[in-house]
């Protein structure tokens, strides 16, 4: 099931802030934590943009599609996330929109200098990322045993917060009770399945993922320590 917060409309269309805010409550509410909910409402309301709840996805906890030809720009979030990693995962893609807004509005001002396209996890990035964030970390939004670990990737935020050991470990504790493990926790050669339709065998670490073979298709996959998995016996 999705939850679209936008559908397309004429540009000539307007809707009431109440009503929008409204909209952006009723969908968000259940996946947000309260004391955050009012604040992300503020914030989608200041700078518009489509936003969908979708089913899980082993590759990514959410993203971030610009407008493309006429098309309106796009975020995606995971909602089997647990409310305080939807939150981050949400403001992380917002981050994404406000530092294209941004970038877009310097392309229309003019400069003989040449302008390029910000890096997507760069500085512009982890700028807006941090200041999207201040107001979220407090006690009133993060419990004792997350807000410091939360705080501490602020700092220098990664592609992924998953990326982050410590960070994905303190969010895991909140997760409603699963069969799944990290890959990184399983030894090497384990089988194990993402979808419980494919299996595959652990190899090498490879930099930032581990090399897996696929024993359907005998194809490799590079997969993300962090990934969920279920450990199948041989």
């Amino acid at each position: 099931m999705q939850l679209s917060l936008f559908q397309p409309v004429p540009p000539v269309v307007r809707t009431p802030p109440s009503i929008a805010g409204e909209k952006i409550r009723s969908v968000l509410g259940p996946y947000l934590p309260e004391s955050a909910l009012e604040y992300v409402v503020i914030l989608i309301q200041q700078r518009p943009i489509n936003l969908t709840v979708v089913r899980h996805r082993t590759s990514k906890s959410g993203d971030f599609r610009p407008p493309q030809k006429g098309s309106p720009g796009r975020i995606t979030v995971n909602g089997n996330l647990n409310s305080f990693a939807f939150l981050i995962t949400l403001v992380h893609e917002l981050a994404h929109h406000h530092a294209w807004l941004d970038h877009e509005a310097t392309l229309k001002k003019f400069t003989l200098r040449r302008k390029t396209r910000p890096l997507p996890h760069g500085r512009e990035w982890k700028n807006k990322f941090g200041q999207l964030m201040k107001p979220c970390l407090n006690a009133d939004v993060f419990p004792p045993d997350i807000l410091p670990v939360v705080s501490r990737y602020m700092e220098n935020p990664k592609a992924s917060s998953s990326a982050d050991h410590l960070l994905s470990k303190a969010l895991k504790q909140y997760d409603p009770p699963d069969l799944t493990t990290r890959l990184e926790e399983l030894p090497f050669d384990a089988v194990f399945t993402l979808h419980g339709k494919r299996f595959f065998r652990k190899k090498e670490k490879i930099r930032t993922r581990y090399r897996c073979l696929c024993l359907q298709t005998n194809r490799i996959y590079l997969v993300s320590p962090g990934a969920p998995v279920i450990r199948v016996s041989e």
